[in-house]
């Protein structure tokens, strides 16, 4: 065989070697761009359903602007990987906006939820947020003292809305004239803040049950409603097992984490 047809052949086969790496770069750089871009939507969308998912008012200003700042670093980053797409600057520009417009130094208003339905979307979003803010810690967006705030921040809201499921129950109780029951719920969510009460925070909260409870007791006896058998918050009651999901966070969070 003619020593040139042999360089040919040897040059074709680099040529197609050469080519065949090419190509699995090239395929490998977008399947990576692919999985980028999939993380960053699925990040966007969690951010705006968070921030989507409480009432107005109900988070303090501190938790709002920490969201919106994580939304805008990845709309920036969608921004980057898609140029063409004027979505993304748009976003930017709108959560942006929103962000700013948040007042200074507002703290969470205390927002009453008597539907059984919006306090469990709300528990679960905050257990969503706790999540959140254990990611922020670990990759440093926040401090440790920011942290421990943001996370009593959270435990507070979370305990308001375990109270106000007994309280919900409670009210449903006295509506049918079971009242030793509605005593038994409104019981249960006052030691439920008074645990929580070593800084004095729910004097008047558990003040004002106390009346409540009192003057029920009067009604039931003038009723000569029997006393029925109690039981304390247990892991069966839905309010306890919701307020067992807020212990302190642990490593497993930052393993598994849909913000990362």
């Amino acid at each position: 065989m003619p020593i040139y047809i042999v360089v040919i052949i040897i040059v074709l086969l680099i040529a197609l070697a050469a080519y065949a790496f090419i190509s699995q770069a090239i395929e490998k750089r977008r399947v990576q761009k692919q999985r980028i871009l999939m993380t960053l939507k699925t990040k966007h969308r969690n951010f705006v359903y968070l921030i989507n998912g409480f009432p107005p008012h109900f988070l303090s200003n501190d938790l709002l602007g920490l969201i919106y700042r994580a939304l805008i670093d990845t709309c920036e980053q969608l921004s980057k990987i898609e140029p063409k797409d004027l979505r993304h600057q748009d976003d930017i520009t709108l959560y942006t906006n929103q962000l700013d417009s948040l007042p200074k130094n507002n703290v969470a208003q205390r927002i009453r939820v008597d539907n059984p339905h919006t306090m469990k979307d709300i528990r679960q979003h905050l257990l969503e947020l706790q999540h959140f803010l254990v990611q922020q810690e670990a990759i440093k967006a926040i401090n440790q003292v920011q942290f421990v705030a943001y996370i009593d921040q959270v435990k507070r809201l979370a305990l308001q809305m375990s109270v106000d499921a007994y309280l919900y129950q409670a009210k449903q109780a006295q509506q049918v004239g079971k009242l030793r029951l509605a005593i038994h719920f409104f019981t249960l969510a006052k030691k439920m803040l008074a645990a929580e009460n070593t800084t004095r925070t729910y004097d008047k909260q558990i003040a004002q049950m106390d009346n409540i409870i009192a003057t029920l007791e009067e009604k039931a006896h003038i009723n000569g409603e029997a006393h029925e058998p109690t039981q304390t918050a247990a892991p069966s009651d839905p309010a306890a097992k919701e307020w067992e999901k807020f212990a302190p966070p642990d490593e497993k969070w930052k393993k598994k984490q849909i913000y990362d």
